[in-house]
């Protein structure tokens, strides 16, 4: 017995393992045909071991992954991830991310992106989720801007896709692997769905169309045809085709499916010419999903070339001298190590593509970008429900930049991949141009001013009128092209047009500031030292004008203001008030002609507060004059001692010396005795306009203090001229007491 058992058991394990070889090299054979869905079982089969291999648990994982089978495919991940942590790809990490985003299981994203970071520092998925940790919060901010309805007349219960309108928008061309009557309409072992197949119909409006028709045998073939974009006359068709290619690797052979570009051209009749290969195809890689720019010159595809820098990257190739130019891979700031597809180009120039490698909510996710002069600006992602957490691609968008179409197999369609009709409540793409009109000097706002949008050619394109808090804003569909900005506000302000720098896509903030057509700017100073003088109020008062205005200067010791409602040759009258503790008070009158220069420029010195000080050189009052050998004040005299009353009045605690000197001719007793005279009668007639009589004191010095050396006393002859002797003839008012 113990024999017996002992063979049986040999016996039985010699079947079993045969029967499991038999099966890993079936599912292998599948795996390798890319028949992904009958190797699926065969590989969970395998996979039942508490032990399973590392190969067939990736294995079982792609194929899942391959035929959209996420639920599933995210618990093998999970049971690879478990198994065998340290022996992860990086392709098995972006995958598991993408299963994970796909069952909106997004709070577990994050430890996945720390591996991949690991695993390949600095990659681009990890940099571009890092650029917003909350981007499935701000993705689905503006969901009611959206209405999202399925084009039912369009859709089967198999993959409809990628649409393309020609005719000014009354013909549809679209992407479909519907069952069809035709000869050729034989199934795909990758997942067992059929080939697709390029189909047309005509548009009756947003969601009605006429039945779809497929397109003849000259342009669809035997196996996948599709997606396809048309020239903006129709008249060119640039078709994505599959390219099968049977390989031997390791001594086994395996199936490649690889795309590639074909090129028709209409005949004469009307009819798709024979196929012309884009020059770039190639059997060791895909060359597919064309997208062609308004005037031809651009084409825009998806390609897995070597050198790139994901699964599949964007690239660019340009028409020139008849011959398409060798293609140029749009980058880090494009694309990423996942997959960008789909691209779309608008008649702007704005790029839609599709891409798995950004901060999307899952699957691929719509972004839009534009071309700059050096570089493409960072996408953007159309947010949700433009998005969601299953593949969003096939784009197309009307004028109106309000509506269009999308591919999507989110949940609720009719089949597997649905064309959706979109709207917005705001065009979907462009940049804003935004700021407020300033005034260049005060920086303060302007409100209501007219703003203007200008073209390259400083042709107005737009124009708005700024609100109450001087705000505009402009949205531009282009932002590549050059703009200038232009800001009118007819009576208090002059035109200006400045050059509006680089945009970016999002917001863009730009102030316009108006020179105002006549400006005051006064600057205050110290006397003594020459320093700017920071806090002096300033009053403002213009006469035949009711109200005052009031000013404090800044570090700089300035304050500015516009002067409304002037033209050249208008008299501008006004007085200004300056005060600050520790200075002398003091109010001065200007009268001045506006001419052609509309800055008004005022320099104003303050003395300060001490003893000794003389307040006539802070007012600068004019010489006071007496009739010959007279003491009696003169009219023009008092006109200006009433100045000197002004300045005690603002300033009360202070006390002056009123000194009347001459120059040295006539005796020294009789100037001496005169200037006293004087002096006295001008104190007099200060108290007269009552000043206190403690506060002012008058004394004559004669000639015995002048300001220069002019001296003719007994034999000393003076060789002074007039005007140094009427130096020494002068009025001080020096400060005794604050």
């Amino acid at each position: 017995m113990r024999y017996f058992t002992l063979f049986f058991a040999l016996t039985f394990t010699s079947i079993t393992i045969t029967a499991q070889s038999l099966m890993q090299k079936k599912a292998d054979q599948l795996y390798n045909e890319l028949s992904y869905l009958a190797a699926s079982d065969y590989y969970k089969s395998l996979t039942k071991t508490n032990k399973p291999t590392q190969d067939n648990l990736r294995k079982l994982a792609t194929s899942y992954f391959k035929i959209y089978d996420f639920k599933n495919a995210e618990a093998a991940y999970k049971r690879l991830f478990d198994s065998f942590p340290s022996s992860l790809t990086e392709t098995d990490l972006i995958n598991y991310l993408q299963c994970l985003k796909y069952n909106q299981k997004y709070a577990d994203v994050g430890n996945v992106l720390n591996l991949l970071d690991q695993k390949h520092k600095g990659n681009l998925i990890t940099k571009n989720h890092n650029k917003n940790k909350n981007y499935f919060k701000d993705l689905k901010q503006d969901s009611l801007l959206f209405k999202i309805l399925n084009v039912e007349k369009l859709n089967t219960e198999y993959s409809e896709f990628s649409p393309v309108f020609f005719n000014k928008n009354t013909s549809l061309m679209l992407a479909s692997n519907r069952r069809n009557t035709s000869a050729r309409n034989k199934t795909f072992a990758w997942d067992n769905s059929y080939f697709i197949d390029l189909y047309t119909s005509q548009k009756k409006d947003s969601l009605n169309f006429e039945s779809t028709t497929p397109l003849p045998r000259k342009v669809s073939g035997l196996y996948h045809d599709g997606p396809v974009s048309l020239s903006s006359d129709a008249k060119t068709l640039y078709l994505t085709k599959s390219n099968v290619i049977t390989k031997k690797v390791k001594g086994v052979l395996i199936n490649v499916i690889n795309l590639k570009l074909v090129i028709l051209k209409k005949d004469s009749t009307g009819k798709y010419s024979n196929s012309e290969e884009f020059p770039y195809n190639s059997n060791d890689y895909s060359v597919g999903h064309a997208a062609v720019s308004k005037d031809g010159k651009l084409m825009y595809f998806i390609s897995d070339m070597p050198g790139g820098y994901g699964q599949t990257d964007i690239y660019v190739s340009e028409f020139k001298n008849g011959i398409w130019q060798k293609p140029e891979n749009l980058g880090q700031v494009v694309n990423t190590e996942g997959r960008e597809m789909f691209p779309y180009v608008n008649e702007d120039g704005t790029l839609f593509f599709s891409s798995d490698g950004r901060a999307g909510l899952g699957g691929l996710d719509l972004y839009f970008t534009v071309p700059g002069l050096d570089a493409y600006f960072e996408p953007q992602n159309l947010g949700f429900p433009i998005n969601t957490s299953a593949d969003d691609f096939g784009f197309t968008i009307n004028e109106d930049l309000k509506t269009g179409y999308l591919s999507s197999n989110r949940s609720g369609g009719k089949g597997k991949d649905d064309i959706y009709f979109f709207r917005s409540n705001k065009p979907l793409i462009g940049v804003t141009l935004s700021g407020m009109v300033i005034n260049e000097g005060t920086k303060e706002m302007i409100p209501n001013a007219w703003v203007y949008l200008l073209n390259a050619n400083k042709t107005a394109i737009d124009s708005i009128k700024a609100n109450e808090k001087a705000e505009y804003k402009f949205t531009i569909n282009n932002p590549s092209a050059q703009y200038y900005i232009g800001a009118k506000e007819p009576v208090n302000y002059y035109d200006r047009v400045v050059e509006v720098q680089k945009l970016k896509i999002g917001e863009n903030k730009m102030n316009i500031s108006l020179f105002p057509k006549y400006q005051i700017i006064d600057v205050v100073s110290n006397i003594k030292t020459a320093q700017a003088i920071e806090g002096v109020k300033a009053t403002y008062i213009e006469k035949l004008v009711t109200g005052q205005k009031n000013y404090l200067t800044d570090a700089k010791g300035t304050f500015s203001d516009i002067i409304k409602g002037k033209k050249i040759g208008d008299k501008l009258q006004f007085s200004i008030k300056y005060e600050k503790k520790g200075f002398i008070t003091v109010e001065k009158n200007y009268e001045i002609i506006l001419e052609m220069n509309t800055i008004i420029e005022l320099k104003e010195k303050m003395q300060p507060m001490e003893i000794g000080a003389d307040i006539a050189k802070v007012i600068q009052i004019a010489p006071i004059y007496f009739d010959l050998n007279k003491w009696n004040i003169r009219s023009d005299a008092a006109k200006e001692l009433d100045k000197i009353v002004k300045v005690m009045m603002e300033n009360p605690s202070m006390t002056i010396e009123l000194g009347s000197h001459t120059d040295c001719r006539s005796s020294r007793g009789y100037n001496l005795s005169l200037s006293d005279k004087r002096a006295k009668s001008s104190a007099a007639y200060i108290v007269s306009k009552g000043i206190a009589k403690n506060r002012i004191v008058g004394k004559g010095y004669g000639e015995e203090k002048p300001v220069n050396g002019c001296k003719c006393e007994g034999k000393i002859i003076s060789n002074c001229s007039e005007e140094e002797h009427q130096a020494n003839r002068r009025t001080e008012f020096l400060i005794t007491k604050f």
